[in-house]
C-alpha cells in the first residue's frame, strides 16, 4: 500500500489501521518528523519527499497494489489566500500520481475529495451526490473538482480504476487545531473559555477512524467511479458541539453571531456509501468528542 500523505491527520489514521490489518505500507509526504505516526514509524517505509515531482520507477512487477491519495493542501480559507500552492499540490500532485498508477498498473486507485464542491445554499438535505454542484465557490473546491475529472480521465481513458470519495466534516487526534473542533477544544484548554462565531450553522461531524474505515472498504471493493459520500448522515450545530466541548472541559461558551467562510448547513446522505461498501459510521458524536478532548489534553499538556 501507498500512502501520500500518510503523516497527515486522516493519512495517520489510515496508516495504523492499515497495518492493523498486516498490510505493508509506505508513506509518501513533505512533513519533516512524521510525529502523528508516532508508534508506527518503524513499522512502515517513509518517503519525504514533493508529490508533484515524485517519481518511481519500479522494476518488475508494481510494487504496490493499491494507491490511496490523500497528500492535498487541505484547509479552504487558506487555500483562498494561496491559489498557486493549492493548485499544483490539488491538481498536478494528483495528476502525477496517476501517471504512477498507469505505470504501476495499480488495482486501485482511492483519491479524498471534499463535500465542499456542494453548493454553498443546499438544494435539499441530506446532500446525496447527485445534489449540485459549485466548484467556484472557492479555491479549494475548484482543486479539488479537476482532481475528480482527472481520476475519471484516467479511468475511462487509461483503465486506472480509481474510486473518490466526497468527505464532510472529518475530527478526531492529531487534526490541526486550524480546523473547527481542535481549535474550540484548544481554546477551552488554553483559555478557559469558548467563542463560536456562529452557533447557528450546522454540519455532518464524522470521526476519523470511521471515515479511515470507509477508504478501507473502498480499497477492498470491487466499486469504482465516484463520488461517494462519506458522512454520519447526522447534522449538529456549531453551538451544540461547541456547549458538548463546554461541558467536557469546564467551560462556559459565547456567541459572536458572525459571519462565516462556507455553507450555513450541510448534511451527508451516505446511503450510497452504505450500499455499495457494507460501510456505517459507529462513533457517535459524544464518543468522538470524549476521545478527542482526551487527546488534546495530553497533547497541550506537553507543550
Amino acid at each position: 500500500m501507498l500512502v501520500t500523505g500518510g503523516a497527515g491527520f486522516l493519512g495517520s489514521h489510515l496508516v495504523e489501521a492499515l497495518l492493523a490489518k498486516g498490510a505493508r505500507v509506505t508513506v509518501l509526504d513533505c512533513i519533516e518528523g512524521p510525529w502523528r505516526l508516532g508508534n508506527v514509524i518503524d513499522e512502515v517505509r517513509y518517503i519525504r519527499a514533493d508529490i508533484v515531482d515524485w517519481t518511481a520507477s519500479p522494476e518488475g512487477d508494481s510494487p504496490f497494489e493499491v494507491i490511496f491519495h490523500l497528500a492535498a493542501f487541505s484547509a479552504p480559507a487558506a487555500a483562498q489566500g494561496k491559489p498557486e500552492i493549492a493548485f499544483r499540490q490539488n491538481v498536478m500532485g494528483t495528476a502525477n500520481l496517476l501517471q504512477v498508477a498507469r505505470r504501476w498498473s495499480v488495482k486501485k486507485f482511492i483519491f479524498t475529495s471534499a463535500a465542499a464542491l456542494y453548493t454553498n445554499v443546499p438544494k435539499y438535505v441530506p446532500m446525496d451526490e447527485k445534489h449540485p454542484i459549485d466548484p467556484t465557490q472557492g479555491v479549494y473546491a475548484m482543486t479539488k473538482r479537476i482532481g475528480e475529472l482527472v481520476c475519471e480521465d484516467f479511468r475511462k481513458n487509461y483503465g486506472i480504476p480509481s474510486l473518490h470519495f466526497r468527505l464532510f466534516n472529518t475530527y478526531g487526534p492529531r487534526q490541526s487545531e486550524e480546523f473547527l473542533i481542535p481549535s474550540l477544544v484548544a481554546e477551552a484548554i488554553a483559555k478557559g473559555k469558548l467563542t463560536v462565531r456562529n452557533a447557528s450553522i450546522r454540519r455532518d461531524f464524522c470521526y476519523v477512524d470511521d471515515i479511515a474505515n470507509a477508504l478501507l472498504k473502498g480499497a477492498e471493493s470491487e466499486y469504482c467511479g465516484g463520488p461517494v459520500n462519506l458522512g454520519t448522515g447526522i447534522e449538529h450545530s456549531i453551538g451544540e458541539i461547541a456547549a458538548k466541548i463546554g461541558v467536557l472541559v469546564g467551560v462556559d461558551v459565547e456567541d459572536l453571531d458572525q459571519e462565516v467562510f462556507g455553507p450555513r448547513r450541510q448534511l451527508c446522505d451516505n446511503r450510497l456509501a452504505k450500499r455499495v461498501l457494507q460501510w456505517e459510521p459507529s462513533y457517535s458524536l459524544d464518543a468522538g468528542l470524549k476521545i478527542t478532548v482526551k487527546w488534546l489534553r495530553e497533547k497541550l499538556a506537553v507543550h
